[in-house]
């Protein structure tokens, strides 16, 4: 056997390969195809041969796409390299990389295609594979950049809850597919913390938190339908984003459930240091108010001995006065220093806080009828009794009541309630005066303390309200806000068993 041409090896050439060749008229109609093409596409030449190879080969909805392409190549007379989907004879895929060259009359006139293709979908599987192990990559690590954000925001002891939850908003956009439309939004205890431009949309994935069992809120990621629609993208959110935001939903229970666990531990220390400072001032008080009872009490007895007597001229008659006045004044304050102390003797007995609060206001009212603040009552009319000193406790309503007032001096609304709550009763004094900032509500209850002009009080009024509260072993909380009023809530328990002192 003798080598002639390479031409004369070129159809064993082609069928051990994996490359077929055809010839297609004009319109696409197979004129002639290589043997081999029954092992690529699994048609016999017989069964192709003469019918369009769009029709057969091009599934529907790319059939007109790549028809068009085909008439546009032979009409630009340009042929360039360029891979498709065509389906087998079983409807399975494969890819093929195709060459061509355009066959002319000698009036220039089209007359064929040869097309050249080879199977290409081993390579396009291994390409897709490495794309899609890319892509499961960049978002892999735009997920453990978030996550990573999150950890880095809450290293720091001096920030807010509400600060980190601002800062985990913006943490989740980029870790998504498309973050130049994304904004992200925290719903936490009716309050809402997003992005900028944040808005609703359909395109929308969200994720419910749970802390301690509790549903608190949600975490959700939008996508703008208005930005949507300059882009070409087809909007969806993949599994790996799903599972992404039940991570996020999960480390931010935690942040919260520890977040506030360490408000609660700081919250409770204060208030053990409060009372602890509280006991020590009550204890220095004490000492101090024996040690002026009695000179004072000698400086009283002697004023109103020298009183009774009538040979003194009358400007001394004025200045003893002065001097029982002053003597009687200070008693008092003493007086008051011993009821904050929990020294002054009290004398308990079954009352019922509704009608003792009747008493207290029907003289406390027209005291101040003149000004234009409105008292309300809403009194629980199922509060148990309790086991208190009657004359304390309206003390304690007047001292709430004036400061209140005083706190409303373009008038106002005073709401004093009552309320049974399990085996407690709840008593809470409510204004809508100027408020307190927290720096004034943790000294509120200290000796001497008040924010009012020298003329107006001693800073005594608020002392022995908590005296008298704590010695009936009851607790007493301060809440407010300046320009929004206070709320003073006691309670007292109401099983109490302790016997008529």
């Amino acid at each position: 056997m003798k080598f002639h041409k390479i031409a004369d090896f070129c159809d064993a050439v082609i069928e051990t390969s994996s490359t077929m060749v055809l010839a297609l008229d004009p319109d696409g109609k197979i004129i002639d195809i290589t043997p081999n093409a029954r092992d690529i596409t699994g048609y016999s030449i017989s069964e192709i041969k003469g019918k369009n190879w769009f029709d057969i080969f091009i599934s529907h909805e790319e059939r007109k796409s790549s028809y068009e392409y085909f008439r546009n190549m032979i009409i630009r007379g340009k042929t360039p390299q360029y891979v498709n989907r065509i389906l087998k004879k079983n409807k399975n895929e494969i890819f093929i990389e195709w060459n061509h060259k355009i066959y002319q009359d000698s009036a220039d006139n089209v007359i064929g295609v040869l097309a050249v293709g080879y199977d290409v979908s081993e390579r396009i599987k291994t390409e897709s594979e490495l794309k899609k192990e890319r892509f499961e990559l960049i978002e892999r690590n735009k997920e453990l950049t978030c996550l990573y954000g999150m950890a880095k925001v809450v290293e720091h002891p001096d920030v807010t809850l509400q600060e980190i939850l601002q800062s985990v908003t913006a943490l989740i956009p980029p870790a998504f597919q498309y973050p130049e439309i994304a904004s992200a939004a925290i719903h936490l205890d009716r309050q809402l913390y997003c992005t900028a431009g944040y808005e609703q949309s359909k395109h929308k994935l969200s994720e419910k938190v749970f802390v301690q069992g509790k549903k608190r809120g949600k975490v959700k990621v939008v996508y703008s339908e208005e930005k949507e629609k300059s882009t070409d993208k087809t909007i969806s959110f993949l599994k790996e984003e799903h599972n992404l935001l039940k991570t996020i939903a999960r480390q931010l229970a935690l942040i919260i459930e520890k977040r506030e666990a360490d408000d609660k531990r700081l919250e409770l220390e204060g208030q053990l240091r409060h009372a602890d400072r509280l006991a020590k001032v009550g204890q220095l008080t004490a000492g101090v108010a024996h040690e002026l009872n009695e000179p004072l009490g000698n400086i009283l007895g002697f004023a109103q001995l020298a009183d009774k007597n009538s040979d003194l001229p009358e400007q001394v008659y004025k200045d003893i006065k002065n001097i029982i006045q002053s003597a009687l004044h200070a008693r008092e304050i003493i007086k008051k220093l011993m009821l904050f102390s929990r020294q002054m003797p009290s004398k308990k007995k079954r009352v019922n806080l509704n009608t003792l609060i009747e008493d207290a206001l029907s003289f406390i009212e027209p005291r101040f009828a003149t000004t234009e603040v409105e008292f309300i009552r809403e009194l629980d009319q199922s509060v148990l009794e309790i086991t208190a000193d009657p004359s304390q406790l309206t003390q304690v309503l007047v001292n709430l009541a004036i400061n209140a007032v005083q706190a409303m001096p373009k008038g106002g609304t005073l709401t004093i309630k009552t309320l049974a709550e399990n085996e407690h009763v709840v008593f809470t004094v409510q204004d809508t005066g100027i408020g307190m900032d927290q720096e004034t509500i943790k000294q509120i209850f200290l000796p001497f303390f008040t924010t009012k002009d020298v003329d107006q009080g001693t800073g005594l009024g608020l002392s022995v309200v908590h005296g008298i509260i704590v010695a009936h072993g009851g607790e007493i909380d301060v809440h407010s806000h300046i320009g929004q009023g206070t709320r003073f809530e006691i309670k007292f328990p109401a099983n109490s068993t302790n016997k008529e002192e």
